[in-house]
């Protein structure tokens, strides 16, 4: 395997180690560093694997500086690189991209490695007719501006998004008030663990069902309205 002057975009698992390709470990105990968000998990995740390679870091905080000296390391030392995200696939809401676009830039092969992803891992068990959905991410932290982002969201698509563990109850309570406590949704908790749960209903029974869940990584469905013979309804 060719690997000089290459950046790996590497999946790694959501929750189960097992969930990790052969192909990323492969390429894990090959590149000469390997680039994460946050050096505790990031060392961790190559430690449960065995794998000892130095780590730099690149995230929100510091990502205008180290993607030049990333860049650098990769363009002018010939070094190859991989990039993890701390679950899952990388790049999602991620940082990263800027390297990357830099990276094919500078002529650089760009290698993707599929893997785990929570986003399909999600829609594989939703149940839900899956020929078009909207992929929105993350709704704006700050209060006003997400409850504007909500009144402004399609009707017409299965929306996926993505939220930190400890917003899952303001989540709710903001779409239940804009978009009423009836709309269809799903809740995709702590996917691949061994306390995975899917969670179906409107918004008032999953703010029910989930009331006294501890913390957890969790993935959001909002289900489309359909219109059936002048009715309306969630698919």
């Amino acid at each position: 395997m060719s690997s000089k002057n290459k950046l790996y975009v590497v999946a790694t698992h959501i929750g189960n180690p097992d969930d990790i390709t052969l192909r990323a470990l492969k390429v894990l105990k090959k590149v000469d560093f390997v680039i994460c968000e946050e050096f505790k998990i990031g060392s961790r995740l190559l430690k449960g694997y065995d794998i000892k390679k130095p780590l730099e870091l690149l995230n929100e905080h510091n990502e205008v500086e180290q993607t030049q000296i990333i860049l650098d390391r990769l363009v002018m030392n010939g070094e190859t690189a991989a990039i993890i995200s701390d679950a899952g696939t990388p790049l999602f809401a991620d940082p990263g991209n800027n390297l990357v676009w830099y990276c094919h830039q500078n002529g650089l092969d760009v290698v993707p490695l599929p893997g785990a992803s929570s986003i399909m891992a999600a829609l594989m068990v939703s149940g839900l007719k899956l020929e078009q959905f909207l992929y929105y991410g993350f709704l704006p932290a700050n209060k006003d501006e997400r409850k504007r982002a909500i009144k402004r969201l399609p009707n017409n698509y299965d929306l996926v998004f993505l939220e930190t563990p400890y917003r899952l109850k303001q989540l709710l309570a903001d779409m239940k008030k804009i978009l009423g406590e009836n709309r269809q949704a799903i809740i995709a908790y702590k996917l691949t663990q061994p306390t995975e749960s899917i969670f179906w209903g409107n918004l008032q029974e999953l703010t029910t069902m989930t009331h006294d869940l501890p913390k957890g990584e969790f993935v959001f469905i909002l289900r489309k309205i359909e219109v059936n013979k002048g009715r309306k309804y969630a698919r």
